[in-house]
């Protein structure tokens, strides 16, 4: 049986053999050491999504399909 919780992994030891926990525990002390990026804030990912071209559509003239017209009075 093979339980994680968080980075503890609690292993019964009658199923794992002497290969698989050598490889687990390089594994652990590898992945330990890779640091990973922070995440992205919210402008940077505004600023993703604005030069990704995502929002190029809303330029298209057939997009603008309401004027002053449509709508009540505010």
């Amino acid at each position: 049986m093979n339980t994680d919780v968080g980075q503890i992994t609690f292993l019964d030891s009658a199923s794992v053999t002497k290969a698989e926990l050598e490889t687990l525990t390089f594994y652990r002390a590898v992945s330990a050491r890779i640091p990973t990026p922070p995440d992205a804030t919210t402008l940077d990912q505004m600023n993703i999504v604005e030069v990704s071209g995502a929002l190029d559509f809303w330029n298209d003239p057939q997009e603008d399909v309401y004027d002053e017209t449509d709508g009540d009075a505010v």
